[in-house]
């Protein structure tokens, strides 16, 4: 049977197979695919719903000023969409195809505590709207940190292993709302963790090590992402500083100071800041980074917020989310 087989080809097409499979032994490899966990429910699943519903976001962000300034960087929020939805849009309309080649999206875990940064070990992360591929060789590189790590996704849960990206909605969520505006884009997702040493304790060296990596991997074609929500409130949140009947007047207190406090890039007021409300943003650590890794002379551009409880018409339980875009002027 195999010398009928052979018979059947040539010699020189059988060579050329084989110097292919020696040369590219990954070529027929599969890839590593993330997929999506919240399409259908944080966002539209359907593709040409989810078109339609982005096509009508964009249409509906107010006009741009004219500006010399080039976008740097972007706050954004990560709930459903028919919460916050237009704050992304907003966000991201100005952004152009090809005027960005990678994108570093700074976000939390919601799941899961872990020390330093996490990165998913995979080529892409699939949408509705198709791939949006990950820039795979600087994630590697970013990993020679000993505080930021590539993790393997699990096909099927595993006895001491803890899923970190599988189940995350804090990258996902966003992606339609950018891959609509820049189809070409390539994206680097770090999930920010602690900043714990290896004896368990906070450590600013930490911090400083996590900074000074990724920091190396910003370019002039790359735009910063911080992607998180504002003030949780409730006890499904465990925070509830003030009576219920203040909830919608305190949390946009509590939000329109921490907003004033990244605008201005204070980390060491944002630090006071936490310390002393307590406040558990989920984004708290990101916050940190993407203040840390904003050029110098970033300005800020107030975009908007919002809040689940005054959208919802709910008297115990609100989230608070804003946009912010950052800009460095440009040289004449």
């Amino acid at each position: 049977m195999y010398l009928s087989y052979f018979d059947r080809i040539s010699r020189k097409k059988w060579l050329l197979v084989v110097v292919i499979l020696l040369i590219s032994p990954t070529i027929f490899s599969a890839e590593k695919i993330r997929r999506p966990i919240s399409a259908g429910t944080l966002y539209p699943g359907d593709p040409p719903v989810l078109k339609e519903t982005l096509q009508k976001f964009y249409e509906q962000v107010p006009p741009l000023p004219n500006t010399n300034q080039k976008l740097v960087a972007c706050v954004v929020p990560h709930s459903g969409w028919g919460l916050c939805g237009n704050l992304m849009a907003r966000a991201f309309a100005e952004i152009k195809e090809g005027e960005f080649e990678s994108v570093i999206i700074l976000a939390p875990s919601h799941t899961t505590k872990f020390s330093g940064c996490s990165l998913p070990s995979i080529q892409g992360f699939a949408t509705p709207l198709g791939v949006m591929r990950v820039e795979y060789e600087k994630l590697e590189q970013m990993a020679l940190s000993p505080y930021i790590v590539m993790q393997s996704l699990q096909k099927s849960p595993r006895l001491g292993k803890t899923a970190i990206h599988e189940n995350e909605y804090s990258v996902e969520v966003i992606l339609p709302m950018l891959q609509y505006k820049a189809k070409a884009i390539k994206i680097m997702p770090v999930l920010v963790g602690e900043f714990i040493d290896t004896y368990g304790k906070e450590s600013p060296n930490v911090f400083k090590n996590i900074v000074d990596t990724l920091r190396r991997f910003i370019t002039d074609k790359t735009l910063l992402i911080l992607s998180t929500d504002l003030t949780p409130w409730g006890t499904t949140f465990n925070y509830t500083p003030s009576p219920a009947e203040q909830m919608l007047e305190s949390q946009e207190k509590l939000d329109k100071e921490l907003i004033d406090l990244l605008m201005k890039k204070d980390l060491l007021g944002l630090q006071d800041y936490f310390d002393r409300t307590k406040n558990p943003v989920c984004g708290k650590n990101a916050i940190y980074l993407f203040v840390a890794l904003l050029p110098k002379d970033a300005q800020a551009t107030f975009l908007g917020y919002e809040q689940s409880g005054r959208k919802l018409n709910i008297k115990d339980t609100s989230i608070g989310f804003t946009a912010i875009n950052f800009y460095r002027p440009t040289i004449p």
